[in-house]
């Protein structure tokens, strides 16, 4: 932890950091405050100081949804949002360890800094759908597509684990923009195009072994027979942008285009899913 804590402040700040990254749900400051209450006995005064310190630091963050405010894992810094990726903001030194893949984000609008459970669901979807890429090597000959990519974080993180090309298709100019301007960041201009292709352009001009999508269930739906030829034979799907809810009726709709479930994640209510094509 920051050294900007007071000795007597580090246990109690380091599992309130692991709890608010690893819970399920958001969390609000009198859901820290019960934590540190329960596990050190702490006073509400000096449970919100712990609670301060962590935000005047940058480890944490303050978001505002309906009324409500929530703590989250601030992203200003580098941040792990899965086993291997780090999300790095532009201008930020970061040197990787062993097996981390860093992907640099300059500061935008569009859809993709990590900060949403979605983001981080479907990097995690990724890691897992090319974890058996050991090598650039291994990975030469494969594509992957990502559907609606936003900032590119996607189909950046894809090329970084191994595949040897990457497609980003968003309809937004501002979305194509920002991320052209990662892939440059990320050094992969001659690796990645961004297009405002849609899906059915592309199904006349190729197949990928990889597609993400981090959209809402209705479009997801829609596009299942377009996902259904734009994946090879063994092809798998990352998509996220779910509500747990949402899970079974999705199962169902991809099932009839052949697709059976490998992998599946929920985070603060959403989830994600990776689906592989059936052989038969």
């Amino acid at each position: 932890m920051p050294t900007l804590f007071p000795d007597e402040n580090q246990p109690a700040a380091r599992v309130a950091a692991a709890y608010l990254a690893q819970s399920g749900r958001r969390l609000q400051a009198v859901d820290i405050e019960r934590l540190l209450a329960d596990r050190f006995g702490l006073s509400r005064r000096r449970a919100r100081a712990v609670i301060r310190q962590l935000v005047q630091t940058g480890e944490w963050m303050y978001t505002y949804e309906h009324g409500n405010s929530f703590l989250e894992p601030s992203y200003g810094k580098p941040v792990r949002v899965g086993k291997r990726i780090v999300l790095v903001p532009a201008g930020r030194r970061y040197h990787e360890q062993k097996n981390e893949v860093a992907v640099c984000l300059a500061a935008g609008a569009a859809f993709g800094s990590g900060r949403h459970p979605t983001t981080r669901l479907a990097i995690r979807g990724v890691e897992q759908s090319l974890k058996h890429l050991t090598s650039a090597r291994d990975g030469a000959q494969t594509a992957a597509l990502d559907i609606g990519t936003g900032s590119g974080v996607l189909v950046i993180a894809a090329v970084k684990l191994g595949i040897g090309r990457g497609m980003g298709i968003d309809t937004d100019p501002c979305a194509r923009a920002e991320a052209r301007q990662n892939v440059l960041l990320n050094r992969l201009s001659g690796e990645i195009a961004v297009s405002a292709q849609s899906p059915h352009d592309i199904i006349p001009t190729g197949r990928f072994c990889l597609v993400a999508a981090n959209l809402r269930l209705p479009t997801l739906l829609q596009l299942a027979p377009a996902l259904d030829f734009l994946t090879t034979a063994t092809g798998r799907l990352v998509l996220s942008g779910i509500r747990t809810e949402e899970m079974a009726r999705l199962e169902r709709v991809y099932r009839k285009h052949r697709f059976g479930f490998r992998w599946a994640a929920l985070e603060k209510g959403w989830g994600a899913v990776v689906l592989q094509k059936d052989r038969q």
